[in-house]
């Protein structure tokens, strides 16, 4: 066979490398959901995902590329859900709706994670820079989605719109820890609550009315 036919043979094809990533972030989200960042171990996902070290080591050198890789792989998704929510004609029950979807869906992997996700952050600065482009862009989209809230009449424009963007990331990041925490609490049945507070807590100032 001749030397470049040998060289094409013995390199793996495009789509195979894709299976195999894909096969190793399925592995490692099981790990992580089951044993947190740190119990994930690299032999562990190796064993889930039915491979050797070094075949994993070709694709991922370390835990946090792995989790970088797993953010960056809904990215699409996450444009989309915010594609819908600026066009809604209702932005903060758009983003009402979204999160309760997540405390009900099991689809998005990094929603699961998130909580586990910041606490390993805190403290690992390699984890928090692989997952910081993620954060920043989420931000930036979450702001503007917030912009088309404020011209839509439903945030008071007085508010500073980068504490009100804050604040909702708090609110959500709060709700999906604590269903994680007590599911008992059946938070997604509490969503139109919560929406309607958060609704009183930004509308615009409504003028006093005169005595006559």
């Amino acid at each position: 066979m001749p030397e470049t036919a040998l060289r094409e043979a013995a390199a793996p094809r495009p789509d195979h490398k894709q299976e195999q990533r894909k096969r190793i972030l399925d592995a490692a989200m099981v790990c992580f959901g089951r044993d947190g960042f740190h119990g994930a171990s690299m032999q562990k996902i190796c064993a889930e995902a039915g491979m050797s070290p070094g075949a994993l080591y070709r694709y991922f050198p370390s835990k946090e590329s792995l989790i970088a890789a797993i953010v960056e792989g809904e990215r699409a998704e996450r444009l989309g859900m915010f594609d819908m929510i600026t066009k809604a004609p209702s932005v903060l029950g758009a983003l009402a709706s979204c999160l309760g979807a997540l405390l009900t869906e099991d689809n998005i992997a990094s929603a699961r994670l998130g909580p586990e996700i910041m606490a390993e952050a805190i403290r690992n600065a390699d984890l928090r820079e692989a997952v910081e482009p993620c954060e920043a862009e989420t931000s930036t989209l979450l702001a503007q989605a917030l912009a088309t809230a404020v011209k839509q009449g439903e945030i008071d424009p007085v508010l500073d719109l980068d504490t009100v963007c804050i604040l909702i990331q708090l609110i959500g990041d709060g709700v999906l820890l604590h269903h994680q925490l007590h599911p008992e609490w059946k938070l997604d049945a509490r969503m139109p609550a919560i929406e309607a507070m958060v609704r009183r807590m930004l509308a615009p100032a409504q003028p006093k009315a005169v005595p006559e």
